[in-house]
């Protein structure tokens, strides 16, 4: 009953131009983009959970599938049905977080390389006439991604982990605007920005049990500078996050985040995961992220997520799922110079990732 309340309230979400990469390894997408309890996550304190010398790397392949119609009525002012103008499909591959972890007694430290941010987006719209004839057809792709470069230090003491992280960013954006005539001659502009910026993340996971853990992490609000367009400025970040492994013989973890960020108005991310253990080898993985998108939070995602694993003694490979549906019925398209159209528009996406990794 929850999982058929979470689909008919939302089923809706697509990573696309500008949005967050929910994720930051296989097994995090497995578990619906949970970071802030894993042993190596996006919690500083996390790396106090790693006991040996652990090295991780991870690569995502990622499509985006949308629909843009347009809503037909008859003369009565009926909705008739939908005239498709476009459907875009874009397929990336791109790295995912990489890691080196080192332990020392109570001292932890590593260096990680992660996507944060995704750009890649690709935009079609068709005018016609009255007639229905083709008069133009405007393309306007977005490619890039921008990385985050982490030294981390960590401490260990007892049932306490506490980390500090200094993320450094570096990446571009590149955009290709192209108006095809069928009559005339077509015009195209591209152009490219560089971008880069830091901040700063302190956290904390506590490990009372072994079947019980909280977590928080608080990341400082930056800027990412450019150097042909203009900056952009994301807030603080606040993340707290509750482990529960239920004691007995069947080793299933269930694992909750909540991310608070205040953009001009607060803005809420949600993420549940559930992880089954099988003969202390396999893992199998199922889980959910829902966030509005931080331009127009009416407009929510949802992303439904699946993953499995295995681990040895000194390896591990892990392989996450996820699809996503993103709802556009309260979005405002007053930015997209298309007129006065009621437009339908109906985005979808597909994650996976390959992690594996190798401990000392």
């Amino acid at each position: 009953m929850l999982l058929l309340f979470i689909i008919n309230f939302t089923l809706p979400g697509v990573i696309n131009q500008g949005d967050r990469i929910f994720y930051t390894d296989a097994r995090s997408l497995g578990l619906g983009g949970i970071t802030v309890v894993l042993e190596n996550g996006d919690n500083p304190g996390s790396s106090g959970l790693v006991n040996r010398i652990s090295l991780m790397s991870s690569g995502a392949v990622s499509s985006f599938n949308e629909k843009r119609g347009l809503r037909v009525y008859d003369s009565y002012g009926n909705n008739i049905g939908i005239s498709t103008l476009s459907n875009n499909t874009f397929v990336d591959v791109s790295l995912a977080t990489s890691s080196i972890i080192i332990p020392f007694k109570f001292l932890r430290i590593g260096l990680k390389h992660q996507p944060v941010w995704h750009f890649n987006y690709s935009y079609r719209y068709v005018q016609r006439d009255d007639f229905y004839q083709i008069t133009k057809t405007i393309d306007d792709d977005y490619t890039g991604i921008i990385y985050a470069l982490v030294p981390v230090l960590g401490f260990t003491y007892k049932f306490i982990n506490i980390g500090i992280e200094e993320r450094f960013f570096y990446g571009k954006n590149s955009r290709t605007y192209r108006v095809i005539f069928p009559t005339a001659p077509d015009s195209s502009i591209s152009s490219e920005a560089q971008y880069n910026g830091s901040t700063t993340k302190i956290g904390a996971i506590l490990v009372p049990s072994i079947h019980f853990r909280v977590s928080y992490f608080y990341t400082f609000k930056y800027t990412l500078e450019s150097d042909n367009t203009g900056d952009f400025s994301y807030p603080d970040v606040h993340s707290f996050g509750l482990f529960y492994q239920p004691p007995g013989r069947i080793p299933t973890r269930f694992m909750c985040e909540f991310n608070y960020e205040n953009w001009n108005e607060p803005l809420f991310i949600y993420r549940f995961g559930v992880e089954h253990t099988i003969l202390n080898s396999y893992a199998l993985r199922y889980g959910f992220c829902l966030f509005p998108d931080y331009k127009q939070t009416a407009v929510w995602s949802t992303i439904l997520t699946f993953g499995m694993g295995m681990k040895t003694d000194r390896f591990f490979i892990d392989l996450g799922f996820g699809y996503g549906k993103r709802d556009y019925l309260h979005s405002d398209f007053s930015g997209l110079d298309v007129g006065d159209y009621n437009l339908k528009f109906d985005e979808t996406s597909g994650h996976f990732v390959f992690s594996s990794g190798i401990t000392f």
